[in-house]
């Protein structure tokens, strides 16, 4: 039974072929953005990215003067 499954799969190259065929398929029915959508997309991306920028700086900046704080009156 095994040896049956073995001759009924088909080789490297025929499975490569039915593969990029599909991948063609595929990509016909994809709908792309209009130049408007990326746009905003990407204003949208920019925006959040500063936003997260200036959260971490922030963060960052409060936490380090805070433990800096904590371990300089630990040390007195």
């Amino acid at each position: 039974m095994a040896q049956t499954a073995k001759a009924a799969k088909p080789n490297i190259f025929a499975r490569i072929s039915k593969g990029l065929s599909d991948v063609r398929i595929e990509m016909k029915r994809v709908v792309w953005p209009n130049r408007s959508e990326v746009v905003n997309s990407s204003v949208v991306v920019i925006v959040t990215l500063l936003f997260f920028v200036a959260f971490t700086f922030i963060v960052d900046n409060l936490s380090s003067w805070l433990f800096i704080d904590l371990l300089g009156k630990i040390g007195r």
